[in-house]
């Protein structure tokens, strides 16, 4: 496997790595290197990309951004189980270690995304094989007090991140700013094209908090989305982030 240029020395250590894992873990696990450079251009090694799509060259996804903005990787070393879908909708689960240089600074980030629709499905026809099987009165009468006797927990996501944060595997850095302005504009009640001011700075407020603006381009994707000019949307941002260091600004 070959990375992508121009990429430190550091992390061109990792990418016979991602080959390696990519062959012992399987066709349905994804193996991915991010570099922190570019994140319009963020993979610059993949194992298994037919579960994304992706390629070298790819953005970075939500969740990268989303730790880089944040700082996370100050307070941890890694990520892991965390929910993670594909752009079309398909379920992953995933962890991310984040790639340091001798000197401790982050350089990238090693991410393996699990396909578990299978497990999913399976899971699924589980129960309502069980159903029927009650419904038939046929189900083993004591399943279900050895059940109340021991119920496992739930192993929890080791993220430190907001929770409401997924991961989605993007192909292309268009497809991860109209996800995320699609996304807030549901949540938000209203379509883009018809927010007022207001709106507007709500709207470039959470996609600035998902890092979207790391990505290149992004400025002129929302733009347009808004039907706007690119410097208005410069304006908002001026503004947001003035206010985030001083709020009596706003």
């Amino acid at each position: 496997m070959r990375a992508s240029k121009p990429i430190s020395s550091s992390l061109q250590l990792f990418v016979p790595l991602v080959d390696f894992l990519g062959k012992i873990l399987g066709p349905k696990t994804e193996v991915v290197l991010q570099n922190v450079k570019d994140f319009s251009h963020s993979v610059v090694a993949i194992a298994n990309g037919n579960l994304s799509g992706r390629t070298i060259g790819s953005p970075a996804t939500g969740l990268v951004r989303h730790i880089w903005q944040n700082h996370e990787y100050d307070r941890h070393d890694y990520l892991t189980h965390y929910a993670g879908y594909t752009i079309q909708g398909h379920p992953v689960v995933s962890s991310t270690l984040f790639v340091r240089n001798s000197r401790g600074r982050v350089i990238g980030f090693l991410c393996i995304n699990f396909d578990n629709s299978a497990f999913q499905q399976a899971s699924q026809e589980l129960r309502r094989a069980s159903a029927y099987l009650d419904a038939l009165g046929l189900a083993d009468p004591t399943a279900e007090m050895k059940d109340n006797e021991a119920t496992p927990e739930e192993p929890e996501a080791e993220t430190g991140t907001d929770q409401s944060v997924h991961e989605v595997l993007s192909v292309n850095a268009d497809a991860v700013v109209t996800h995320n302005i699609a996304k807030f504009a549901t949540e938000l009640g209203i379509s883009p094209a018809r927010m007022n001011r207001q709106e507007r700075m709500q709207l470039i407020s959470r996609l600035d908090g998902s890092g979207v603006f790391l990505v290149k381009g992004s400025v002129d994707t929302v733009a347009q989305a808004l039907g706007i000019s690119s410097p208005s949307v410069y304006r908002y941002l001026h503004t947001i982030r003035n206010a985030a260091a001083d709020p009596a600004q706003l």
